[in-house]
């Protein structure tokens, strides 16, 4: 019976389609944290019986980061080396580049323009054993920890404020005096500064979130930072907060209303995460949906495959043909409804665009079984 296979298929392919939550794992070592001034100023005792000073620093620096200028859309490459040069890393921006973005074009178009931090911790982790986080609902606060106890912060901001482009920037200093953060990126070059407030705008459109990559004797000193954010699940719950909080002193703020969606996506309720997108989709800005998917695979997830067809050919078509993901998620639909011939095109074409994905190789593997 045709039907109870394709139920099957679908099944099968709900439970693995472009769901970005990570796990982290390592081993652990003492390290003494400064965790801010939110909690006593006293020492705090831990388990392992060393003290955790609390007190922030009012200024910090790290120095001795790496930096490469970027080759076209290749910030998210230059962001991770110069977090893992921290740690004796030498990797240049085209060995990241070769693993997470594979397909490149000199001029940019239809290139691979959107590495998400999810990946590039994926590739800390394989690469080279690092310990790698991924958060969102990062505020000043959260920087200056990270900072102060030696530890730069890979961010997605913007690259321009009035502009709707993501650009990969470590945050690797502070100063209250001048209530500036120092940032290092791929473009604007070395220890360039921002106003705290400036920092926040251009930093609020992804969700305030940061990527922590660190050895393994690290990993107590990073979780006892995170507090109870270590736990990815109340990170986002804490993000959906905030931008919940947020909308009742601003219902029409699109931004937040985005923020809010894609805390839901990744807390699993893909029926708010789309209604959220409805309220503003007609109001986004014309590559919103490049950086951020989490609606097109939110609709995926809820059966609604017309949709997400539309959505993914609207963005492939604009320039985007080396999107993979999207093809995955086409194929998928294609292999649902007994298409294996268009199902396998897809795959392919994601293949062909992102030769390293396993998902698509996945997909075409079980396509080619049936």
């Amino acid at each position: 019976m045709k039907w109870v296979a394709v139920l099957a298929v679908v099944a099968v392919f709900a439970a693995g389609s472009v769901y970005l939550l990570r796990s982290e794992s390592g081993s652990a070592r003492n390290d003494t944290a400064v965790v801010g001034e939110q909690q006593s100023t006293a020492n705090v005792p831990v388990e392992s019986g060393e003290k955790v000073t609390t007190a922030l620093p009012s200024a910090k620096i790290i120095t001795g980061l790496a930096h490469e200028g970027q080759t076209f859309n290749n910030c998210s490459s230059v962001g991770l080396l110069i977090a893992m040069s921290h740690w004796g890393i030498k990797d240049t921006q085209k060995d990241i580049a070769e693993a997470t973005r594979p397909w490149n074009n000199p001029k940019g178009d239809n290139d691979d323009k959107s590495v998400t931090l999810f990946e590039l911790a994926d590739y800390a982790r394989a690469k080279h054993g690092l310990l790698a986080y991924v958060r969102p609902n990062g505020n000043l606060e959260t920087l200056k920890k990270f900072v102060a106890n030696d530890i730069p912060v890979v961010t997605r901001a913007l690259m321009y404020e009035d502009q709707d482009i993501p650009h990969y920037r470590v945050v690797h200093g502070y100063d209250d005096a001048t209530q500036m953060i120092t940032q290092t990126d791929s473009i604007n070059g070395r220890d360039k500064t921002f106003s705290y407030d400036k920092w926040q705008v251009m930093w609020k459109d992804f969700n305030y979130s940061y990527l922590i990559v660190v050895p393994p004797e690290k990993k107590e000193l990073v979780e006892r930072l995170l507090q109870k954010e270590v736990s990815e699940k109340v990170a986002w719950e804490n993000a959906k907060s905030r931008a919940e909080e947020e909308l009742a002193k601003d219902p029409d703020d699109y931004k937040w209303r985005y923020n809010l969606l894609t805390a839901l996506y990744y807390l699993g309720d893909y029926e708010g995460t789309v209604r959220e997108f409805e309220k503003i989709d007609d109001r986004l800005t014309r590559r919103a949906l490049w950086y951020q998917m989490e609606p097109i695979d939110a609709y995926f997830q809820l059966g609604n495959y017309d949709r997400v067809i539309g959505l993914a050919d609207s963005v492939i078509n604009d320039h985007n043909k080396a999107v993979s993901e999207l093809y995955v998620l086409k194929g998928k639909i294609y292999q649902s409804r007994g298409e294996l011939v268009a199902a396998r095109a897809e795959y392919e074409k994601a293949i062909y665009y992102h030769k390293h994905l396993q998902s698509a190789k996945d997909a075409l593997a079980s396509a080619g079984s049936q």
